[in-house]
């Protein structure tokens, strides 16, 4: 049980895992895709509520553990205050979490998907310079190319972005040929790798 409180004060207990193995429990990755994962009601005031609560996600068939950590202490995970075993990674707030499991749901490259991430958020900056947007993966389309949502570019709207395959295999092959390439291990931090590596630099807090 964890507890868990309310913007109206009301602090109740919540029967959520810190662990979570979805091997033994597949049916949580819809869950987890769907957002419904980490959301319950207050039963105070009836407030629908999406948590981020630190959480251990194994996955051993795709040799992966995955830490959820609460978006509140991102500037900590990118100064290096987050550290787990060697071979685990990080995840900051619940859509980095629910990204990470659709990319390893559809067996693609962690590296390969943030490169293209910060291709495609340069393009949408030249189209609106002063917008704040965030990229997250969404699905392969049934024709197998890659399905992003990108939010923020215009106020209320979500557009949808797909990327043909070969694209990605390129980037991919790329990643492959020249894995020192600073395009690649810039946007590794430790145990986070995630395209906000690079563009946290650049000032973006909300990209």
């Amino acid at each position: 049980m964890r507890k868990v409180t309310c913007p109206c004060d009301q602090t109740f207990s919540l029967d959520i895992p810190e662990t979570i193995n979805l091997d033994e429990q597949p049916q949580v990755i819809s869950s987890i895709l769907d957002g419904s994962f980490l959301s319950c009601v207050c039963p105070r005031c009836g407030s629908s509520l999406n948590l981020d609560l630190p959480t251990r996600v194994e996955w051993p068939s795709k040799k992966a553990i995955i830490h959820l950590v609460p978006e509140v202490e991102r500037i900590s995970v990118m100064h290096g205050g987050r550290t787990v075993a060697e071979g685990e990674l990080v995840v900051v707030g619940y859509s980095e979490l629910a990204d990470r499991i659709a990319v390893l749901k559809e067996e693609l490259d962690i590296l390969a998907i943030e490169s293209l991430k910060i291709r495609l958020l340069e393009k949408a900056r030249e189209s609106n310079p002063q917008a704040t947007a965030q990229l997250v993966f969404e699905k392969k389309t049934p024709s197998g190319d890659l399905e992003f949502h990108l939010h923020g570019l215009r106020e209320g709207e979500v557009a949808i972005t797909v990327v043909p395959y070969r694209v990605y295999e390129m980037v991919l092959q790329s990643l492959k040929d020249n894995p020192d390439a600073e395009e690649y291990t810039a946007l590794i931090n430790g145990p986070y790798i995630s395209a906000k590596n690079i563009l946290l630099e650049d000032g973006d807090l909300n990209a």
